[in-house]
């Protein structure tokens, strides 16, 4: 081959080994265009994914432990009284402004109205007059102004009764009536005369040693039911016998049922006064049930003490004891032995 073809063709094949060497690295050839067209792409990943990704070689913080100062009110609640006398001469003090000398009079002074319970007198009549007692030292313990405050807490006291018996009335009816917004709110209204005319004949110095009284009475006295229960009934019992005074308690609590009926008397539909007329119902047969167990139960008892079972040797039964005139005739003759 002749030097002037050599030349051109020694400088093609440089510069080609130039180019190449010197291309960057990331490049890459293109991809061969093929006749169809391919539609499908990489997936994009999730921002849960890329979290979780990242977060895979990092250690998950510990839950936080559960310390008493995290509850800073609960921890408050827990300091406060623990019984419902030092709750309501707590609120006493705190509503009268009562000093600790008054405080030591009001506790000695419902100690011994306590002590001087009369069990001959009527329940009301005996509350009636022991709360004239503490009506009378508490004027005599309580400054004008603070006797003042206590009227206003009296009447307030009075009024929660009123409503809370008788949201105690809707509530225990609406657990089973479907009622409308007007219906709950006329039933209420009704409710409320109900119960403001139960609480009437009660005189205001008697609620004064009411178990749940504003007074410390360590909750010895009669419940607001039991006081209602005992003045609706029509006659004191003159006797022990149950069944007569389980008779009267019916009695007095079918006048009641006639009462609350009145109230719902042209409030409640048809259909809703059928709800309320299977909740009696049902409670009637429960009581009954109860009634008649707790008779099975008494007379079970009365048979086997009027039967005892027979004395079994052995058993923890004391001996009989002999008269010194009777042990001659248990005496064993040794000649007999023989």
């Amino acid at each position: 081959m002749k030097p002037n073809y050599l030349l051109p063709a020694l400088a093609a094949v440089l510069g080609f080994s130039i180019a190449w060497i010197a291309k960057p690295a990331g490049t890459s050839l293109p991809a061969p265009v093929t006749d169809h067209k391919e539609t499908t792409s990489k997936p994009v990943p999730s921002p849960r994914m890329v979290s979780e990704n990242r977060n895979s070689g990092s250690v998950r913080p510990k839950p936080k432990d559960v310390n008493a100062s995290d509850f800073p009110l609960a921890d408050q609640f827990d300091q406060g009284p623990k019984t419902r006398d030092e709750a309501r001469m707590l609120r006493l003090t705190e509503a009268l402004g009562l000093s600790i000398d008054q405080q030591g009079k009001i506790i000695s002074l419902i100690e011994d109205v306590q002590s001087k319970l009369d069990s001959k007198l009527p329940v009301l009549e005996d509350l009636t007059n022991r709360g004239k007692m503490v009506e009378a030292g508490l004027e005599q313990i309580l400054t004008p102004e603070q006797l003042a405050k206590f009227q206003e807490i009296r009447i307030r006291e009075r009024e929660n009764r009123t409503e809370l018996r008788a949201q105690k009335m809707l509530a225990d009816a609406l657990e089973d009536i479907d009622v409308g917004p007007d219906q709950r709110e006329e039933l209420m209204a009704r409710l409320r005369e109900k119960v403001r005319s139960d609480l009437q004949p009660i005189p205001a110095a008697a609620t004064l040693l009411f178990d749940k009284s504003i007074l410390p009475t360590s909750n010895k006295e009669l419940s607001v039911d039991g006081l209602l229960l005992l003045s609706k009934m029509s006659n004191k019992p003159t006797s022990n016998d149950g069944n007569k005074v389980h008779q009267e308690v019916m009695e007095s609590q079918r006048r009641e049922l006639e009462e609350i009926l009145k109230c719902f008397d042209g409030v409640l539909t048809g259909g809703q006064m059928g709800q309320y007329q299977a909740i009696v119902h049902e409670r009637r047969a429960t009581l009954k049930r109860m009634r008649e167990n707790s008779l099975r139960a008494e007379a079970e008892a009365e048979f086997r003490r009027q039967n005892p079972p027979p004395a079994v040797l052995g058993s923890n039964v004391p001996a009989p004891v002999i008269r010194e005139e009777e042990q001659d005739a248990f005496e064993v003759d040794p000649k007999d032995l023989e």
